[in-house]
């Protein structure tokens, strides 16, 4: 059943037409992928991906800064790219041309999972319609470990979801979690 989720991300079609061939990349490369095209699927902006894609940190780049003439050849690099245009072109800030005006959001490929971020959550979840983060993010706003964050999700502190090995969490969540954590703080140093 895992496996039925990332089987999608074997290939990736650009709008250019060429396929690029996504097995060659990390898991996390793939991973990060993946994320993306949910993130484009529940309708995060072009902004919004576009600043995602450019951190030098991310598993897409092979620990290469995203600067260097052979990244843009990296297949993770192509799709994270291209899925951040596509949203720029739906968007309108990036004019389509001619031959890009009628292209869905997402490729047929990456279609699966815009169906999975549109099904039904399960009771008390509905994080297909709301802000995600993903554990790192929720790592770097509270400042503990990634055991910690999976662990808080687990308890019901945090909503969360797990797609394959990637994790979304409810942006607002965690930031409550945060709140709650900072007022405990506060009142144990009265």
């Amino acid at each position: 059943m895992e496996n039925e989720r990332t089987d999608h991300l074997d290939t990736y079609r650009l709008l250019s037409g060429a396929t690029v061939d996504l097995r060659s990349a990390t898991p996390g490369a793939r991973a990060f992928v993946q994320d993306l095209a949910l993130r484009l699927a529940q309708g995060q902006g072009y902004a919004e991906l576009l600043q995602r894609v450019l951190r030098p940190d991310l598993p897409i780049y092979e620990g290469h800064s995203p600067l260097a003439p052979h990244t843009a050849e990296l297949p993770a690099v192509k799709a994270a790219r291209d899925l951040v245009y596509r949203a720029g072109v739906a968007e309108g800030a990036i004019t389509a041309g001619p031959a890009e005006a009628q292209t869905p959001p997402l490729p047929p490929g990456l279609r699966a999972l815009s169906a999975v971020a549109a099904a039904p959550a399960p009771a008390g979840k509905g994080l297909t319609t709301e802000p995600i983060v993903t554990v790192g993010e929720a790592m770097d706003m509270l400042g503990i470990t990634r055991q910690a964050v999976i662990n808080a999700v687990r308890i019901g502190r945090i909503r969360g979801e797990q797609h394959g090995k990637l994790w979304v969490l409810a942006r607002e969540d965690v930031l409550r979690y945060q709140m709650a954590r900072d007022d405990r703080r506060q009142q144990r140093g009265r």
